[in-house]
């Protein structure tokens, strides 16, 4: 698949102030969401990409500190619409001994939401020029009213026009949506999107799919050119409609004891895309996504120490 040579990173979402337990009952605060999660891994990997975040914002506090968390990991924000008056969505996360997580929300109220008015949309346009990948999730696409929801699409569908990249990651979560209106818009993202980066897990809430390669199957047909399925533990399966084989790909997982699943599939996303942005293959991009996803279980929280990632100039 051709795209433009260069350009920036746009990770299009939500990004919240998550707290997580401490010892002696105490609290660490950091910035996350799945969208931003995908970002901060990218820039790491690839720290010569521009990557840019498009969202909104409050003038509170709260607001000000994930900024900060931004500007510390040399994430763009001036494609953030700061809305007077408006505040941050928050959430507090606890995990299980199988390192599975449970989140409380406060998000009822979060400036996000109303991203994407006029006046940001036309910053965004003005700009459009330089985006090289657009990524949106299903949770972008739930927290927006249809309006926004169909702006945002049209904005995806320039960048593909233009020759770009639209990345797409399903993260379907009930509370946010009903089933028939996820199914709908999701269907439209598909659409519009060039590669389908999607949880098995969040396909069968969704569409009741009896088996990956049905999953597989049902993506492909609508005409997305490159679909990875993630597995969790299992690693992932390669198909899409741009494959040359009706037979997906499987790529295995790393074996390792999970800490907190937390961001596994978002770092996931920023491997595979910084592997295939390299050139690389899908089945190369995808064991890269694994190795990032491996290390970054092991670890508490949605971002991990810089430190502990795999290094992308050491694949092959």
């Amino acid at each position: 698949m051709t795209m433009q040579s260069n350009g920036a990173f746009w990770s299009v979402g939500e990004c919240m102030l998550e707290l997580r337990p401490q010892s002696q009952g105490t609290l660490a605060h950091a910035a996350a969401g799945d969208s931003y999660n995908t970002a901060v891994y990218l820039k790491r990997l690839a720290p010569g990409m521009p990557v840019r975040y498009v969202s909104a914002l409050g003038d509170d506090a709260m607001s000000a500190l994930i900024r900060d968390h931004m500007r510390d990991e040399r994430i763009d924000d001036s494609l953030i619409d700061i809305r007077a008056g408006g505040t941050a969505g928050l959430y507090a996360i606890a995990t299980d001994a199988n390192g599975e997580r449970r989140f409380t929300y406060w998000r009822a109220q979060s400036a996000a939401r109303g991203m994407l008015s006029a006046t940001h949309l036309a910053q965004l346009g003005a700009q459009m020029a330089g985006c090289r990948v657009l990524l949106l999730t299903g949770i972008t696409l739930a927290i927006l009213d249809d309006e926004r929801r169909a702006a945002l699409l049209s904005l995806a569908a320039q960048v593909r026009a233009a020759g770009g990249w639209v990345a797409l990651d399903n993260n379907y979560r009930p509370a946010l949506w009903d089933v028939a209106t996820a199914r709908a818009w999701m269907q439209r993202a598909a659409q519009v999107c060039t590669h389908a980066l999607f949880s098995f897990d969040d396909e069968v809430l969704l569409h009741a799919d009896r088996s990956p390669a049905e999953a597989l199957a049902r993506i492909a047909a609508i005409g997305v050119p490159e679909v990875v399925l993630k597995l969790g533990a299992d690693g992932c399966l390669i198909g899409g409609a741009a494959q040359h084989t009706t037979r997906p790909t499987h790529v295995p997982a790393l074996a390792v004891r999970a800490v907190d699943t937390t961001a596994a599939g978002d770092s996931f996303n920023a491997g595979y895309l910084a592997r295939r942005l390299r050139g690389a293959s899908a089945v190369q991009a995808a064991e890269f996504g694994c190795a990032v996803a491996a290390a970054v279980v092991t670890h508490p929280g949605a971002i991990i120490p810089a430190a502990a990632l795999p290094s992308l100039n050491t694949e092959p």
